[in-house]
């Protein structure tokens, strides 16, 4: 996340809006996952908080959707390029890896309580 996205989050007294719990679990492994959503969910809150109408739920549920699918894309890819070299480890970690976000990728609507609690509490911030 850029250093200037950060700040206006800050400046605006808000936390981070959170990366939903359940995908926080389902994608523990893979720290780079929950980060790249994060970041995009803030890039959404920063752009609102400039803009100063509406809340971003809609946006936000349409980049977890799309940051999920891109992370199933690029491991998909990269199980497709261990199985060319044929290394049962990478095999194996690339499998691991698409199984944990195609399931978060099949969950992720399920539960957005958290977020729609945080734009519930921020509310005043986005008019």
């Amino acid at each position: 996340m850029s250093e200037q996205r950060e700040t206006m989050i800050w400046t605006h007294s808000i936390p981070q809006p959170p990366v939903p719990q359940f995908l926080r679990e389902m994608l523990k492994d893979y720290p780079e996952i929950i980060q790249d959503i994060q970041d995009g969910l803030n890039e959404i809150v920063a752009k609102y908080l400039e803009r100063k109408w509406g809340t971003p739920f809609n946006e936000v549920s349409e980049e977890l959707e799309s940051a999920l699918s891109h992370h199933r894309f690029e491991a998909s890819e990269a199980l497709k390029e261990a199985e060319q070299t044929g290394d049962s480890q990478a095999i194996y970690k690339a499998k691991i890896k698409g199984d944990a976000v195609s399931e978060a990728y099949h969950v992720g609507g399920a539960d957005f309580d958290e977020l729609q609690n945080y734009f519930e509490t921020y509310r005043g911030m986005f008019e």
